[in-house]
């Protein structure tokens, strides 16, 4: 039955990610001028910092405790966005046309991780989940 339920959470977790990243291209095709620096800055970033990061963290800790740091993280980087966009609102909306370029960024960065990790990263690293 675990096998079951892990199965779920995955696709879970890849429909999610999957809606997030056909939001983020419909808001990246829809804005004008389209940010694309902005984009590759934020995919760079975001393949550099959190890929490495995860597989450390998923080497280093247990399964449960990664489990409890995703849920930190996530919750985390929603409050962060969340705050940001006030922020942006409110005091600075020029910030706010970044929002496309920001989304499209994070999302093929999360791409270029996960594609890395089930093709170049050694079995060793990859941890018990996948």
């Amino acid at each position: 039955m675990p096998s079951t339920s892990s199965r779920r959470q995955r696709v879970v977790q890849y429909v999610a990610l999957g809606g997030v990243s056909v939001f983020a291209a419909v808001q990246f095709y829809g804005a004008d001028p389209r940010p694309w620096l902005t984009a590759a800055a934020w995919a760079v970033g975001t393949a550099l910092v959190f890929g490495p990061a995860a597989w450390l963290a998923r080497d280093r800790l247990s399964p449960d405790r990664y489990e409890t740091l995703t849920y930190v993280a996530a919750g985390g980087g929603i409050l962060l966005a969340s705050v940001w966009l006030g922020v942006a609102l409110a005091f600075a909306p020029a910030l706010f046309p970044y929002g496309p370029g920001f989304l499209a960024g994070v999302a093929l960065g999360t791409l270029a991780v996960s594609l890395a990790e089930r093709t170049v990263v050694p079995e060793r690293l990859r941890g018990a989940g996948i």
